[in-house]
């Protein structure tokens, strides 16, 4: 294992990552090191989506390629 200093921390960023250790019942260590652990497995594998988009791509088709409708919606309107 490698040991590592973070310098110059802005106080909000290690306040929130320790409320998020807490949540998460986690050491502030252990949860930076999830964090970047995470960080760093979406950038070489492109994250859960393109995961799963590779995963089934043999078995998706082309049945559900739909143009996006780039058409505003409408408000919805609710009677008094």
């Amino acid at each position: 294992m490698v040991n590592m200093s973070i310098r110059n921390l802005p106080e909000q960023v290690h306040d929130a990552l320790r409320q998020r250790a807490e949540q998460n019942n986690r050491s502030l260590n252990a949860e930076v090191r999830a964090i970047l652990a995470h960080a760093v497995m979406v950038s070489k594998t492109g994250g859960f989506g393109q995961q799963l988009r590779s995963r089934f791509a043999d078995s998706l088709g082309t049945d559900l390629d739909l143009s996006r409708d780039k058409h505003p919606g409408e408000a919805a309107k609710f009677e008094e």
